[in-house]
C-alpha cells in the first residue's frame, strides 16, 4: 500500500512538473505568435515602401530621359514607346 502512495505521489509530481512546462511554452507560443504578426505588419509597410520608392525612382527616370540631350535621344525614344505601350495596355484593359 505505501508504494502504491509513493508512486501516485510522484505521479502527481511528474502531472505538475510537465503542466508547468505546457503553461511556460503556451505563454512562449502566445509571445512568439505575437512577435510574428508585427514583424507581418512590418515587412507589409516596408512592401508598401520599397513599392513608392521605386514607382518615384521609376518617375525620376523617366523626367531624367526625357531631358533631351543629344546622348540620350534613343533611350528617351524608347521610354517614350514604352509608355505608350503601357498606355496602350491599359486602354485594353478598359475596353
Amino acid at each position: 500500500m505505501h508504494r502504491t502512495k509513493e508512486l501516485l505521489q510522484k505521479l502527481d509530481e511528474k502531472i505538475k512538473f510537465h503542466l508547468s512546462e505546457f503553461n511556460k511554452l503556451k505563454s512562449i507560443n502566445e509571445k512568439l505568435k505575437l512577435k510574428n504578426n508585427q514583424l507581418l505588419e512590418s515587412n507589409l509597410t516596408i512592401q508598401n515602401r520599397l513599392n513608392e520608392i521605386e514607382k518615384n525612382f521609376k518617375a525620376l527616370k523617366i523626367a531624367n530621359t526625357i531631358s533631351i540631350d543629344e546622348k540620350n535621344i534613343n533611350e528617351t525614344k524608347n521610354e517614350i514607346n514604352t509608355l505608350i505601350k503601357e498606355i496602350d495596355l491599359c486602354i485594353s484593359q478598359l475596353s
